[in-house]
């Protein structure tokens, strides 16, 4: 091709007609720029291509990380749930309210757990990538949920360490002999055991400080139970958001 418009330029300049060259050059240079203009054309679609696709994989990644979240937050809806009962049992059968049949589980009493989601810590400096507005804001509402979750647990962990376990040593609630009972039980299986001396805690039944102390412990686990409910919420939601955007035509790619 090249060697094809060499030959035109050397005949037009071999029978002297200058108009004609100049009309030609200036043919040559708009097919060039047409050239040009067709494959920056052709490199952008190829990019635009390349962003969908990292688009669509970055959504499909997301959405299984949100799988594994939504089962972590209803388990712990679930121990909170129990936490907020064995709170309610114990105050309950400080009132003589109780059935004497009913039995106090307090394996939740002690312990405080640690809230892992995958979301944030894996996607947060990916969030300029996503295209969506809505599932930009989504994913920017979830971090916000996740955030109040942390905050709760927290607060919790806190609270049992200052308080509740301060109260449970001072009055000889915890329960040694117990404890040792099984010299080789670890520590996840001891955690749901009953390793509390009941008639000891029976003693400081209608205590202003035992009292207080299952006010506080309901307040804070009645709000880390909202937070993950939140959480749960934001989770549907932008799960279904990512289903839809992945079944549908938006960032479809041409096989």
């Amino acid at each position: 091709m090249i060697k094809f418009f060499r030959h035109i330029r050397k005949q037009l300049l071999s029978v002297n007609k200058p108009g004609k060259y100049l009309k030609y050059a200036i043919g040559e240079i708009i097919l060039v720029v047409i050239g040009i203009l067709i494959a920056l054309s052709i490199n952008n679609w190829n990019e635009q291509r390349k962003v969908r696709k990292n688009e669509r994989e970055l959504y499909s990644s997301i959405l299984k990380d949100l799988v594994v979240d939504e089962n972590r937050i209803n388990e712990h809806i679930k121990y909170y749930n129990d936490d907020q009962s064995m709170h309610y049992n114990i105050y309950q059968d400080s009132q003589g309210l109780l059935s004497n049949d009913s039995l106090i589980d307090f394996s939740t009493l002690r312990a405080a757990r640690i809230f892992n989601l995958a979301i944030e810590a894996n996607y947060s400096k990916y969030i300029k990538e996503v295209s969506k507005n809505n599932i930009r804001v989504k994913l920017d509402d979830y971090f916000k949920q996740e955030d109040n979750v942390n905050d709760a647990m927290k607060m919790i962990s806190e609270y049992k360490e200052s308080r509740l376990k301060l109260f449970l040593s001072k009055y000889d609630i915890n329960d040694a002999k117990e404890l040792f009972k099984n010299r080789q039980l670890d520590y996840y299986d001891l955690r749901e055991k009953n390793v509390f001396s009941y008639s000891k805690l029976k003693e400081r039944y209608g205590t202003r400080e035992l009292d207080q102390l299952l006010f506080d412990l309901g307040i804070k686990t009645s709000w880390a139970l909202t937070a993950l409910k939140g959480v749960l919420a934001a989770n549907k939601e932008l799960q279904l958001d990512l289903l839809n955007e992945l079944n549908g035509k938006s960032l479809s790619i041409e096989k």
